[in-house]
C-alpha cells in the first residue's frame, strides 16, 4: 500500500502513502502548488474536545475526524495532512473510495476550495458544470460530450476556486468517469475490462484522457439537471438572485459538514460569489435511454447556442 508518489489533484498536490490509481502523477519539476500530504497511521475514535456533530464526524479546531463504519478513519489536518487508519480487512479500494471522496471534499473546503456535486466538460475558453442529485445522470451526461469531442474536465466533483481579481474558476478533477454497467455499455466500454468502483454495485471507472494542463479553466455556467413531470417536455430555464444562490449552494458537495467545521460563512460568500459571476440554469429532461440522446442534444445545443 505504500507508495510516497506525487499525484496532482485540483490546486494542490497530494504525496501519499497510499498509491492512488485514480490519479495522474505530479512529477514536473516546475509545478509549485503546494503539497498535503497522505500517510497511515493511528486515527483517535474520539477527538479530545469534541463532540460528534454528525454520524462518523467530528470537529476540534482545524481536525476533522471522518470515520466510515467498517472501512477508515481519516483525520484531515488544517488542509494540510490527512492522516488514514484502515480498518482491519477492509479493502484498498473501498478506503480509496471514501479519501477521494468525502475526506477529500472536507480537505477542500478547509483550503477555501468550493466542491460542487457535479461534472463539467470544456467548451470554447470556459468551464460548464452539470449539477445534480445521484442519478440525474451526471456522468452519463458528460460521456455524452466526451464522445462528441469536448474535453471532461471532472466528474462528481467540480471544485471551484477564485483567481485573483475574485473571478471563478474550475480545476482539472480525477482523470475518470464513474459509469453504471449500462450506462458504460451504451457508450462501448466492456465492463469486464474496467476496474469497478464500488465492490458489490455494477458501476466502473472509466478511464479520462489526463489533463496537458493542470491549470484551472474559467467557470462560465452551471446547470441544474432534473427530471420533467410525466407528458411534460423539457426545460431550460435560468435562474437569478436568490434562485441562483440557492441552487449552489444546495449543489455543494459535503455541504452538511460545513456548519460544524464553522465554515458556514465563508461558503455563503463564495456561493454568492460564484452565483453573481456565473450563469445558472435549471435544465429539466425526460429521462430514460431511449430518449437520452435527443434531450442530451438538446441541452448541447443550448449550451452552444449562448457560451
Amino acid at each position: 500500500m505504500t507508495d510516497g508518489r506525487l499525484y496532482s489533484c485540483f490546486d494542490f498536490r497530494l504525496r501519499s502513502e497510499i498509491a492512488l490509481s485514480e490519479l495522474i502523477a505530479a512529477d514536473d519539476p516546475a509545478d509549485a502548488r503546494p503539497i498535503v500530504t497522505i500517510r497511515l497511521g493511528s486515527v483517535p475514535e474520539a477527538l479530545p474536545g469534541a463532540t460528534e456533530t454528525l454520524a462518523g464526524l467530528q470537529v476540534a479546531g482545524d481536525d476533522v475526524l471522518h470515520a466510515v463504519a467498517g472501512i477508515a478513519r481519516y483525520l484531515v489536518r488544517g488542509g494540510r495532512e490527512i492522516v488514514v487508519e484502515p480498518v482491519a480487512g477492509s479493502s484498498e479500494r473501498m478506503v480509496r473510495l471514501f479519501l477521494l471522496g468525502s475526506t477529500l471534499g472536507i480537505l477542500c473546503h478547509q483550503r477555501g476550495l468550493l466542491p460542487l456535486h457535479a461534472n463539467a466538460i470544456v467548451a470554447g475558453d470556459g468551464a460548464y458544470a452539470f449539477a445534480g442529485h445521484s442519478g440525474a445522470g451526471k456522468s452519463t451526461l458528460a460521456a455524452y460530450f466526451g464522445r462528441a469531442g469536448y474535453e471532461i474536465l471532472c466528474d462528481d466533483v467540480c471544485v471551484i476556486g477564485f483567481d485573483e481579481a475574485g473571478s471563478p474558476v474550475a480545476w482539472p478533477g480525477l482523470p475518470r468517469l464513474k459509469l453504471w454497467g449500462d450506462a458504460s455499455a451504451a457508450f462501448g466500454h466492456d465492463s469486464a475490462t474496467l476496474e469497478r468502483a464500488i465492490e458489490g454495485m455494477d458501476k466502473y471507472h472509466v478511464p479520462l484522457t489526463s489533463p496537458s494542463d493542470v491549470r484551472p479553466i474559467p467557470f462560465r455556467r452551471l446547470y441544474l439537471l432534473g427530471r420533467t413531470d410525466a407528458g411534460e417536455p423539457g426545460a431550460i430555464v435560468r435562474l437569478h438572485g436568490a434562485q441562483a444562490m440557492e441552487a449552489v449552494m444546495a449543489q455543494t458537495y459535503r455541504g452538511a459538514f460545513l456548519r460544524p467545521m464553522g465554515l458556514a460563512a465563508r461558503h455563503f460568500l463564495q456561493c454568492s460569489a460564484l452565483a453573481g459571476q456565473a450563469e445558472v440554469y435549471a435544465a429539466s429532461r425526460i429521462w430514460g435511454y431511449d430518449v437520452f440522446d435527443r434531450e442530451a442534444g438538446r441541452l448541447a445545443r443550448h449550451l452552444l447556442e449562448v457560451c
